[in-house]
């Protein structure tokens, strides 16, 4: 009975029971071969670790990559932020340098801007610009702020250094060559230092800012120099109502700026002026006038100093004349240079005034100033050249900018 399953006794013959073995489980037979060979497939491990290979390699070299992204980023916010710090540095020197030159005020030299704030020769402050409302304060803003020094220069001339401080430490310096204008300098073609009393009346007398040569009429200037304005002061709050009382006279008035030309300057010492006059050893001094007076032409210009001058008759002159008390001109009066009244200048409507120059009455004397009658005050650079010349220091030049450049 071997080889036959019995079953009564529940025994599977040895045949049948490896048989039903393979019949069975036939999906698993795979299984187990490779199992026990220890692998799932050829070269499924080595493309697993090419690839993470790869992915280590592409990290490493995208790592340095982003690390020099930022560091660029981080530079270019740096250097940003440093160039405006150093261009608002740079304006805020300039603005520094603009403002000293505008301190500045006409004269002979720059012994005034020498000597620092305490106006005293040999002290500590000695190079430091002297503002006129004392250090400037941090412009536009704090911690923006500049500071201006001067040196003088063999020439005469003015060394000036503005250095501006900015955000971050930036720091910018300019330096400037200032000098003297070869042109004499007037406010304007007649300047009253207090204008409130002044009265131009109703007739035909011009007053010109515009440049006139020597020899030109007063209608047709033909000078090549700046105009100026045709009447000047020093007293801001006077302008107002001088434009509204003279707006019929536009015409009368010509020059620099809107009509009727009148303008705001800085105060003129013209009484310093009038003492340098005094003390200058060929002035002449001059007494009451005859019927014809002449002082000076415009080849030989004099100076001359009149306590009181009243022309009546006909006075012609050339140079600088300086009347401490009252000009009174009833007559004919033609002066070719500067004429300055220190009190009272009257004139009638009778007169015939021809200036070509200028003409300049400052504060504190007698405030009257009439002037009627018939003629012209014009500005000519020509004829204040003139003056200048023959008496060099007598009179004020404005200051200019020669030349700058960036130091720092």
């Amino acid at each position: 009975m071997t080889g036959h399953r019995n079953t009564q006794a529940g025994i599977p013959g040895p045949s049948r029971t490896a048989g039903a073995r393979r019949g069975a489980f036939p999906c698993y037979a795979g299984v187990g071969r490779h199992l026990s060979r220890g692998h799932l497939r050829p070269g499924a491990a080595a493309a697993g670790g090419s690839a993470l290979v790869a992915v280590l390699g592409v990290l490493a070299l995208l790592l340095p990559l982003g690390v020099m992204a930022a560091l660029h980023a981080r530079m270019d916010l740096l250097m940003q932020r440093n160039l405006g710090a150093e261009i608002e540095a740079f304006y805020v020197a300039e603005a520094g340098l603009e403002h000293a030159v505008a301190e500045i005020s006409p004269g002979v030299s720059f012994e005034a801007w020498l000597v620092g704030p305490d106006r005293r020769r040999g002290t500590a402050d000695d190079g430091v610009f002297p503002f006129d409302e004392g250090a400037p304060a941090a412009f536009p803003a704090a911690p923006l702020h500049y500071v201006v020094r001067v040196a003088e220069r063999p020439d005469g001339g003015l060394d000036v250094t503005s250095t501006g401080s900015g955000r971050n430490g930036a720091m910018k310096v300019i330096a400037a060559i200032v000098k003297r204008s070869p042109l004499p300098f007037t406010p304007a073609a007649l300047y009253v230092d207090d204008a409130a009393a002044s009265a131009l009346g109703s007739t035909d007398l011009l007053i010109s800012g515009l440049d006139h040569r020597v020899a030109d009429p007063p209608t047709a200037p033909s000078g090549l120099a700046a105009a100026v304005p045709a009447l000047a002061t020093s007293v801001a709050d006077a302008v107002p109502e001088l434009r509204q009382r003279l707006a019929g006279s536009v015409g009368r008035l010509v020059g620099a700026g809107a009509a009727p030309s009148i303008a705001v300057a800085a105060p003129l010492d013209v009484q310093a002026l009038a003492a340098a006059c005094v003390q200058y050893p060929a002035h002449v001094t001059l007494g009451a006038l005859g019927p014809v007076a002449e002082l000076g032409s415009a080849g030989a210009p004099q100076v001359a100093v009149a306590n009181d001058l009243d022309v009546s008759g006909e006075f012609t002159g050339a140079g600088i004349l300086v009347v401490r008390g009252t000009l009174h001109v009833s007559g004919r009066f033609s002066f070719t240079g500067l004429v300055v009244a220190l009190g009272a200048l009257i004139c009638e409507s009778s007169s015939d005034v021809r200036v070509l120059g200028a003409v300049w009455r400052p504060a504190g004397g007698d405030p009257r100033l009439a002037l009627a009658g018939h003629g012209a005050i014009a500005y000519s650079s020509a004829a204040l050249g003139v003056a200048d010349v023959a008496f060099p220091g007598a009179l004020p030049h404005a200051a200019e900018v020669a030349g700058w450049q960036e130091v720092l």
